[in-house]
């Protein structure tokens, strides 16, 4: 009997709470965003500047008319709006350098005042470059699944154990998944810093590791005959490391997932700000289907 009554009680706890609720979280003061970074790429720079948005969603409000500037050493980069409202592209091309440390600043006025922000990020030390890539059945040590291909890059890691990388697939030139950071890899070598990785002695130790999956159920990321294959391979600072993870933690519509506080930052004033500056080294590799 009192299993029967465990189980009916375990059912209607199961069945009773079906009403649909919306919550109505705190409003909080809205804050600044901002998204900038500074790699080894001859290129102009980018960052990009809004407002923290409500919990569920709409359009951003873009920050214009700020005075952006990354510093390096005596070197100042200026950086200028561009048609897009809150998008800022530094007004010359350049290359960051591994070993050197940017500081960002960002100085606006709204009608609550004059308001500046700033950070700093050192690029790391990133491999010389990606070898090969080989693209086969995703497979990693006894897992496996036939429904994906994974990719499996080669290349020499670097001697720092507290390297993170970063990786992100494309497709033709299409990033898998779309341009979000929630579908970028993150991970450490951890105790095989300084070995070939998919090297012979790596997949005695711990297998071959395949740094992302393409599943060929979705026809975007279907392979076909001929199609490129690229990985962009990023050395990223720890802060920025971290705050991709996580983002893609917090990422969904359901607040009772996630971490219960804000996403880490590295932009200061402390409390005042959200996002990340960084400076990040990156390599690329790619092959043909």
């Amino acid at each position: 009997m009192k299993k029967i009554i465990i189980i009916a009680l375990a059912l209607f706890s199961l069945t009773a709470c079906t009403e649909k609720i919306r919550i109505t979280p705190q409003d909080g003061e809205q804050l600044v965003g901002v998204s900038g970074s500074v790699t080894d790429e001859y290129k102009k720079q980018e960052v990009i500047l809004s407002r923290t948005m409500p919990f569920y969603g709409g359009e951003p409000e873009m920050i214009s008319n700020a005075m952006v500037y990354v510093v390096d050493g005596t070197d100042t980069m200026w950086y200028e709006e561009t048609e897009k409202p809150g998008y800022y592209l530094s007004v010359n091309e350049f290359a960051g350098q591994i070993g050197h440390t940017y500081h960002l600043s960002i100085d606006f006025t709204d009608d609550k005042g004059s308001h500046h922000f700033f950070s700093e990020s050192t690029m790391k030390e990133n491999v010389e470059c990606v070898d090969s890539i080989r693209i086969k059945p995703w497979v990693f040590n006894d897992l496996h699944d036939d429904n994906f291909l994974g990719v499996y890059p080669y290349f020499q890691t670097t001697d720092d154990p507290k390297t993170y990388y970063m990786t992100r697939v494309k497709i033709n030139n299409r990033d898998v998944g779309g341009d979000t950071l929630t579908k970028c890899q993150i991970f450490e070598t951890y105790g095989f810093a300084g070995i070939y990785f998919n090297g012979p002695l790596m997949v005695m130790i711990a297998g071959e590791f395949p740094i992302d999956g393409l599943d060929q159920r979705d026809s975007l990321e279907v392979l076909h005959k001929g199609d490129t294959v690229t990985m962009d391979l990023w050395s990223i600072p720890r802060d920025y490391a971290h705050y991709i993870s996580e983002i893609a933690a917090s990422t969904g519509t359901n607040p009772m997932m996630g971490t219960p506080s804000n996403v880490s930052t590295n932009i200061c004033p402390e409390g005042e700000a959200v996002g990340c500056f960084h400076a990040s080294s990156v390599r690329h590799g790619s092959v043909i289907y």
